[in-house]
């Protein structure tokens, strides 16, 4: 599995740039989903514009610099758990064994390209196989109050193939387009729910 997420996630930040390209006052989400033989890896990534996140750090020019690394990592376990509490994720409309965990990427919980950055997967206590006919659904109730854009992806390898895929009939031909491109991102709430049917 963690070979999966590796690959998927370097699939998924293969643009050069990693955030999205509106204004420092928009949020932003992506949810996405992928499925081959050796299982599904689901994948939220939020992005919190800089300013908005050093004003909620609350760190001053007067804390050493140990305060200040505490302050930056009380703020960063806050966000992956407001994260991480507020998705559900079912296949078969069961909540598989597992739970939602920080990933292991240089980017997460770090600031880039103008936001703060933060990445949760699922860490499944017991494997899942994949099968014709598995509803997967991936619902995002996260920071609901906020100015938000989204985007995201889902990727089937062989042999698998989708029946019912509701990114494809959210964000059509613009879900190949580059994490840089404006068409990439929707306003559309509708995409912070993932749900797919594997044929």
């Amino acid at each position: 599995m963690k070979k999966l997420l590796t690959m998927f996630l370097g699939l998924l930040f293969s643009s050069t740039v990693l955030a999205h390209p509106f204004s420092q006052e928009e949020y932003s989400l992506r949810s996405a989903l992928t499925v081959s033989e050796k299982g599904i890896v689901p994948l939220v990534v939020l992005e919190i514009p800089i300013p908005i996140a050093l004003r909620d750090i609350g760190a001053t020019t007067d804390d050493i610099r140990e305060v200040k690394k505490r302050k930056i990592k009380a703020f960063n376990e806050k966000q992956w758990s407001e994260l991480s509490d507020n998705l559900t994720f079912t296949v078969n409309g069961e909540t598989p064994k597992g739970e939602w965990l920080p990933i292991n990427h240089p980017a997460n919980g770090k600031a880039a390209e103008g936001f703060f950055v933060y990445m949760v997967s699922y860490n499944f206590k017991t494997p899942v196989s994949v099968n014709s006919g598995m509803e997967v659904h991936l619902e995002n109730k996260a920071y609901p109050e906020e100015k938000m854009v989204y985007s995201g992806s889902v990727g089937l390898k062989e042999p698998f193939e989708a029946e019912k895929n509701s990114f494809d009939d959210i964000m059509g031909e613009n879900q190949n387009l580059e994490l840089s491109d404006p068409l990439r991102w929707t306003t559309d709430a509708n995409l912070r729910n993932l749900h797919l049917v594997i044929k």
